[in-house]
């Protein structure tokens, strides 16, 4: 498939959510973490993971059935898709592989090149969802609720929809920094060589599964009820949609090395 492949480097230069969150379940008292990155609100976690962003969404088969797009959008879909695929290697191919493996000032370079490749991936998004119609974007909406689950909170759009109140959105941004910091520190691991990136899958999926739990303890029952609502009704996802988009992810795993 086009989709997901042509657009797995990028997840990997961001890190994709590798993060040990049991952590913040007993840490989240320690106010000082929290404040001092709070700032990145607005930054690369925002969306709930780059696999669950609109443009990712749409190269999924099973959501292209589910919103009947035509075969005119599809190809213009794949054709914003192939836009990206030609931009992303001076960010994260041969080249940008290179760069990660210079000890010097790794840090600041490397969050220039997330700044980069947020503002690509954020006209991708845009250029891929031109193409539907105004009932699609909808179902689309809802369709992306679904599949961030309580990630979705950390977006300050919803967060405004809900009605957060300050304490909320501090104790969001408390998880976000969290998350932030826990998932440089695992991913210098993996470069310096201390793990492997099979063991990335596991940790990924258990940390979700706790960052989901606090996420849900931020909202009232009101507003639990009112997100659910949001999300429409029930989106069917095709493993083979699901499994692709792993297999792809992981196989981007070191820079530039699923070609």
């Amino acid at each position: 498939m086009i989709n997901i492949k042509s657009l797995a480097v990028a997840a990997l230069i961001f890190g994709v959510a590798v993060l040990p969150l049991s952590a913040i379940a007993q840490g989240r008292g320690q106010g000082g973490q929290g404040q001092g990155q709070g700032q990145g609100r607005g930054g690369m976690f925002q969306r709930g993971g780059m696999g669950q962003s609109k443009g990712f969404l749409l190269m999924r088969n099973d959501v292209r059935k589910d919103l009947k797009t035509t075969a005119d959008q599809n190809a213009k879909i794949d054709a914003a898709a192939k836009e990206m695929q030609a931009a992303m290697p001076q960010f994260g191919g041969g080249q940008g592989g290179g760069q990660r493996g210079q000890g010097g000032g790794g840090q600041q370079d490397f969050q220039a090149m997330q700044e980069k490749i947020q503002a690509a991936m954020k006209k991708f998004e845009e250029d891929a969802t031109k193409p539907l119609d105004d009932a699609q974007k909808a179902r689309l909406d809802q369709i992306s609720l679904q599949m961030q689950g309580n990630r979705a909170l950390m977006q300050e759009d919803l967060q405004k929809k809900l009605g957060f109140t300050k304490e909320q959105t501090r104790k969001v941004e408390d998880l976000q920094a969290s998350m932030q910091t826990a998932n440089q520190a695992i991913f210098q691991r993996v470069q310096n060589g201390e793990i492997d990136r099979t063991e990335i899958q596991p940790l990924m999926e258990e940390n979700n599964k706790i960052l989901d739990q606090e996420l849900a303890k931020v909202l009232t029952p009101e507003q639990t009820k009112m997100f659910e609502d949001m999300k429409g009704p029930k989106f069917t996802r095709d493993p083979k949609d699901d499994e692709a988009a792993r297999n792809m992810f992981n196989r981007g795993g070191r820079g530039g090395g699923g070609n």
